[in-house]
């Protein structure tokens, strides 16, 4: 296959990714001293502090990354198609040895100038869950650190007839930790097997040794 190297994340984009990765290690590593009352470093106050700084911090980061997709036109390719969701169950039949097929992403339109499928679909899926996540934490997490917010959630949700109570928010933030724990140590497998090591250079220098996208006759 013939390759060409090309640029594949903006600095804005890596900046913020590698960002948003430490913050998500630093919230597991509070996270965890602050529920087990292990400290890797400091006391229970010193953890709640970074914790809370670090949850501002992800706001500021979560703002900045929006704006750099945005701005760079990422933000379409990060969008879920059906294409994508097809694509994924094609993905889970070849993880699974059900097929040999696997659908083509990630290569470079040189004509169009373009990638042709620049994320993979189940990263796309992994975005979307962050940051389905992220939101829950934030809800969670200041209900646990201040309960007028945890009142101001029960006054929406009396409309629906549910009252939250602070060992809901608990459990909530406690899944949001093991979601992140997975996501991670899945998504670093995945980073550093062979086949992802230029991808992952990519993330690191921008920059990207790709194939380059043929076009196929349709019947």
């Amino acid at each position: 296959m013939e390759h060409v190297t090309v640029e594949k994340f903006g600095l804005g984009v890596r900046f913020s990714h590698w960002l948003h990765a430490l913050l998500i290690i630093g919230f597991l590593v509070t996270g965890y001293g602050i529920y087990s009352g292990s400290y890797l470093f400091g006391d229970y106050a010193v953890n709640l502090a970074l914790h809370m700084i670090m949850a501002f911090v992800l706001l500021m980061d979560w703002i900045a990354h929006i704006y750099f997709m945005s701005v760079t036109g990422e933000r379409r390719a990060i969008w879920i198609s059906w294409k994508d969701i097809k694509d994924t169950i094609t993905i889970a039949k070849n993880f699974a040895f059900i097929s040999k097929e696997y659908p083509e992403y990630g290569t470079y339109d040189v004509k169009a100038g373009k990638f042709h499928g620049k994320y993979h679909p189940v990263i796309k899926f992994k975005y979307l869950g962050d940051l389905f996540f992220l939101v829950f934490a934030a809800i969670s997490g200041f209900s646990l650190y201040y309960p007028a917010v945890m009142s101001y959630v029960n006054y929406f949700m009396g409309f629906i007839g549910i009252e939250l109570n602070l060992v809901w928010f608990r459990v909530i933030h406690f899944l949001v930790f093991v979601y992140f724990l997975c996501v991670m140590m899945f998504h670093a497998y995945l980073s550093l097997i062979p086949v992802n090591i230029e991808l992952l250079k990519a993330m690191i220098y921008g920059k990207e040794d790709v194939e380059v996208h043929v076009e196929t006759d349709k019947p």
